[in-house]
């Protein structure tokens, strides 16, 4: 009875946020308060799961840095949230410095890429810089929205050699941020959908892929632009200010709408 008491006591006075359920670090506000505060930083391979929203202070706190190989990190579809509102128009309001990203992984300098990243499922919004920035290779950024972000939605990009080709951005909600909705290096970009954006809704700037069923509207620039190497397929891409496609780049493989009629 007394070892009953205790293990129940002990349990009770645990931080929720410190327990593991099927082998995922779970994260939340208390997690955060118990390692110092922002950023929180992973340093271990594993999978790694919110369970509650997070919340910076300000448009210059990152709320969660990957730094490691090997990582799965799932929002189980609670927010990283800031306060960050670009809704009335560019530059965003309350964006301050523009250095606080929800999600960074790799540094320019030094530099520094991580393999094997997978981001999933929830939302992030109200950032002063990006959403997502991640400096890496075998990259997956899934069912996020993104919304509110001083600088861009979702980057992913490398440092240089080896180059960043294996990515995958797919079916993500992306609005008002103040440069692109996807700058990415190369890989698949699909079924995005993407609106309000300072700069091209998606920009491929390297090394090339495939984009294909995005829709991307009301963007302050082109809906694509994209270097050669980079084929694009049945995206819909309406009321950009710059038109559809960049006209240099890209090699469009039909059922392509720009506005109300077929991309040229």
């Amino acid at each position: 009875m007394r070892h009953s008491l205790f293990v129940a006591l002990t349990m009770a006075l645990a931080p929720a946020a410190a327990l593991a359920i099927d082998g995922q670090v779970l994260i939340n506000m208390s997690t955060v308060s118990a390692t110092g505060g922002f950023p929180y930083t992973i340093r271990q391979a594993g999978s790694y799961k919110l369970s509650g929203n997070l919340t910076v202070p300000n448009g210059d706190t990152t709320a969660i840095v990957i730094a490691h190989d090997n990582v799965t990190l799932d929002l189980n579809g609670f927010s990283i949230l800031g306060p960050v509102d670009c809704t009335a128009g560019f530059p965003c309001s309350n964006g301050a410095g523009n250095l606080g990203h929800g999600v960074r992984a790799g540094t320019d300098t030094p530099a520094q890429m991580y393999f094997n990243i997978t981001v999933r499922n929830g939302t992030i919004s109200g950032m002063g810089a990006d959403g997502i920035h991640i400096l890496g290779d075998n990259v997956t950024v899934e069912d996020l929205h993104v919304r509110n972000s001083g600088l861009s939605g979702v980057v992913v990009r490398s440092t240089g050699a080896p180059t960043q080709t294996n990515l995958i951005v797919r079916r993500n909600t992306i609005e008002w941020n103040s440069s692109y909705g996807i700058k990415a290096y190369g890989g698949l970009l699909s079924d995005n959908t993407i609106s309000h954006t300072g700069d091209p809704g998606i920009s491929v700037q390297q090394y090339g892929g495939i984009v294909t069923h995005n829709w991307v509207s009301y963007s302050n620039f082109v809906g694509l632009s994209l270097v050669n190497t980079t084929s694009y397929t049945g995206n819909t891409l309406v009321n950009n200010n710059g038109g559809g496609v960049q006209v240099s780049g890209g090699v469009n493989l039909g059922q392509n709408l720009c506005g109300t009629a077929v991309c040229p």
